[in-house]
């Protein structure tokens, strides 16, 4: 496949899965400043509070009028991503959009403390939240008729540490590693249908919050990874992540189905 460039000043329909985190509210607003004018936002997540403050730091920040933006709270278990998306795009005709972007930035730890959930109706919900639902939404948005023949670009945010078997991790980095195969699937299958993918690992973030095992204990990325390499690898803010992606997307090139890490310096 071919190293690919992209102008985002198109009329674009967006939709970002995931936005409560901090990587989240960095990519839709950088995103949505660089969309054209009559691009539409899909903003999901099942944070009601954070997605309502999200919605308005993007109406304060983003020029009057320039995206039309729309927000979805999604149920426990991410179930209702196809319906919310569906409902954003009812007074879209085929012709409405240029391109079409859906930002994949589900992610949480299996459970609060470093500890495998015990209960198999636990480890079922985890599973259809994190890779179940994410698949069913970016399925959906492959076949939406207001989209055919429309260019499409799925970003699926990933780790390059979640995908590699950790300490109480098992569950997590499962659920990554599915997902990330799944991606590169897809990039195989809709090449030719105008489909990109693009698996992007943002690093090491600062914003990351330290957990504790079973016992109390303060436990950090560091002290799950034996690799002194990834131990040395400096903490990244989420607006550096998001913009590195930017910068991959316009200038830099990357290749449909191919994993980029945020600490990559290679240029294609």
């Amino acid at each position: 496949m071919a190293a690919k460039r992209m102008d985002l000043n198109m009329r674009t329909f967006l939709v970002l899965s995931g936005s409560s985190n901090p990587l989240g509210q960095t990519l839709a607003l950088q995103l949505c400043s660089r969309l054209a004018p009559g691009s539409v936002a899909l903003i999901l997540d099942d944070d009601k509070d954070k997605l309502s403050a999200l919605e308005q730091l993007l109406r304060d920040q983003l020029k009057p009028d320039k995206v039309k933006l729309r927000t979805g709270k999604l149920d426990e278990q991410h179930s209702n991503g196809v319906e919310l998306m569906e409902q954003a795009l009812q007074q879209a005709s085929s012709g409405s959009f240029e391109r079409s972007i859906i930002v994949h930035n589900e992610g949480l730890a299996a459970t609060e403390v470093l500890m495998e959930p015990q209960l198999s109706q636990d480890w079922t919900a985890y599973v259809q939240q994190q890779l179940y639902a994410p698949v069913a939404l970016n399925q959906r948005w492959l076949h939406c008729k207001q989209l055919t023949d429309v260019q499409k670009l799925a970003i699926n945010v990933t780790s390059s540490l979640l995908v590699r078997p950790l300490i109480h991790g098992g569950l997590l980095c499962s659920c990554k590693r599915a997902r990330d195969m799944y991606f590169r699937a897809m990039a195989s299958e809709e090449s030719r249908h105008n489909v990109h993918v693009l698996s992007y690992a943002p690093g090491l973030l600062d914003s990351h919050q330290t957990q504790c095992d079973i016992n109390g204990n303060v436990i950090t990325p560091e002290s799950l990874v034996a690799s002194p390499q990834i131990q040395q690898l400096p903490r990244v803010q989420p607006l550096q992540a998001t913009l590195k992606l930017i910068n991959i997307l316009e200038e830099i090139s990357f290749v449909s189905g191919h994993d980029v890490d945020y600490y990559d310096t290679f240029v294609l």
